[in-house]
């Protein structure tokens, strides 16, 4: 904070508006014109897809030159990347809304870190494996029988969904282990983690297999998943009726693009989505 004050005074005399910088410990009290999250941390890896969704600007704050975001600080702050942002964000308050470009994810190689729906649509793990500890509380997945269990509160495991890590993180279990791990939790079908790991892999950029804007897409049935969310069951339904590209998506089913991104990649991870390359 002392760093981006110092920087913002610095900066003061080639900007054409004054800015001032505060801290927040909560995103429910009154907030500035922009909201800077250190998404690097948990907390703030937990509060960005609620933040990122607010109509005032939000920048993430991050060690990741690919992060998924609109405004990106990247971790050293330097003053011409400040003073870029600076301009860019005075720029988008007489912009649309809505860019016209899908922003598309980058993963690493099978030996790097990735999300857990990607670790789950690779089908990396085929033994009992315990993702978590530390500061993050336990998430056990058995995809053999199809099953996940956790104690995690919905933050906590909003925290597990959208943290990065390598394959070897995860801990087998053995039987005994996985029988210990789990007593007293309430088993969970792996299609449901799936889904809402899915839907927590970005703030509105597509998984790279989906990016391809001339590849058609289409649903067999309706995932029972999607019909607790209005925004998906309608794009659900679209999808079953005709294949179709991700902008006839967006503009029959009247869904915004962030929920348009977050349903394909929760259907492509899961394995509902069809896709029809052959215009591609």
């Amino acid at each position: 904070m002392t760093v981006l004050r110092s920087l913002m005074n610095l900066a003061a005399s080639k900007t054409q508006q004054e800015w001032t910088v505060r801290q927040e410990d909560s995103i429910n009290g009154e907030l500035g014109d922009v909201i800077l999250v250190d998404v690097d941390q948990p907390d703030g890896a937990a509060l960005w897809p609620e933040l990122n969704e607010r109509q005032r600007p939000a920048v993430a704050l991050s060690r990741r030159r690919d992060f998924p975001a609109k405004f990106v600080l990247n971790k050293p702050i330097r003053s011409q990347q400040l003073l870029t942002l600076l301009a860019d964000l005075m720029m988008a308050s007489d912009e649309p809304d809505e860019d016209p470009d899908w922003k598309t994810l980058a993963f690493a190689d099978d030996d790097g870190e990735l999300p857990l729906a990607e670790h789950l649509r690779r089908h990396d793990w085929d033994q009992p494996v315990m993702i978590g500890g530390d500061y993050l509380p336990e998430l056990i997945i058995d995809a053999g029988a199809g099953a996940w269990f956790t104690s995690a509160s919905d933050r906590e495991l909003a925290r597990l969904l959208r943290r990065n890590f390598s394959r070897e993180e995860a801990r087998v279990l053995s039987s005994t282990e996985l029988v210990v791990h789990t007593d007293g939790l309430e088993q969970q079908s792996l299609t449901n983690l799936k889904w809402r790991s899915g839907l927590a892999l970005s703030a509105g950029a597509l998984h790279p297999d989906l990016s391809n804007l001339s590849i058609r897409f289409m649903l067999p049935q309706v995932p029972h998943q999607a019909l607790s969310d209005t925004a998906y069951s309608r794009q659900a339904r679209t999808l079953i009726r005709e294949p179709m590209t991700i902008d006839e998506l967006l503009e029959q089913s009247g869904a915004d693009r962030n929920d348009v991104a977050e349903f394909l990649n929760a259907c492509y991870v899961c394995g509902f989505l069809l896709l029809d390359q052959s215009q591609a």
